[in-house]
């Protein structure tokens, strides 16, 4: 391989490090590169980038549905999928400040999305949120985006009511939920 292959294939791994760090504000206060380094790849942060690493890195979150690679003229270029946005939303959502506002998700998803449906609630599950009565969930960190991205990625956002509130009658009772389900 040619030095600057080599070089240019770092360069895209900077970058995908780089744009993930850049999908929220809040994640850059929360995570380093370092630390991001491992959780994404399952590498210890002081292993250095190689040229194999790298290729490894790329085909196998390709393979696994995390970015897609797109070829154009003599270029190609990589898109990364929401599930990979969601990937690091779920490893980030714990790191999130709770505040004493709640989050609530109510749906109304239909049985011809079942799959759709199961798979957009075991995202807001991970995302810290508990189920108050059948299709209402609750939770006191800010997970808004992530919800709202979860929900484009299962294409059930038309089903979907999102709502923050400052006081409800039933406070007590969702603290006590949450704290159980922590």
């Amino acid at each position: 391989m040619k030095k600057n292959t080599k070089n240019g294939i770092k360069n895209i791994t900077i970058e995908i490090i780089d744009y993930f760090l850049c999908i929220s504000e809040s994640l850059i206060s929360v995570i380093d590169r370092k630390e991001f380094y491992r959780i994404i790849n399952g590498y210890p942060a002081e292993k250095a980038l190689t040229y194999s690493n790298i290729s490894k890195i790329i085909s196998n979150l390709s393979h696994r549905g995390y970015i897609e690679v797109q070829k154009a003229d003599h270029s190609e270029s990589i898109i990364f999928t929401n599930k990979a946005k969601l990937a690091v939303v779920e490893k980030l959502t714990n790191k999130n400040p709770q505040d004493n506002k709640f989050r609530f998700v109510s749906f109304d998803i239909p049985e011809s999305k079942r799959l759709n449906r199961d798979q957009f609630r075991r995202a807001i599950k991970r995302m810290g949120f508990v189920q108050i009565q059948k299709s209402l969930w609750a939770t006191n960190i800010n997970v808004g985006d992530f919800v709202e991205m979860a929900a484009n990625e299962y294409k059930v956002n038309e089903y979907i009511v999102y709502m923050v509130s400052e006081v409800t009658n039933i406070d007590q009772y969702l603290l006590l939920l949450l704290q159980k389900d922590a």
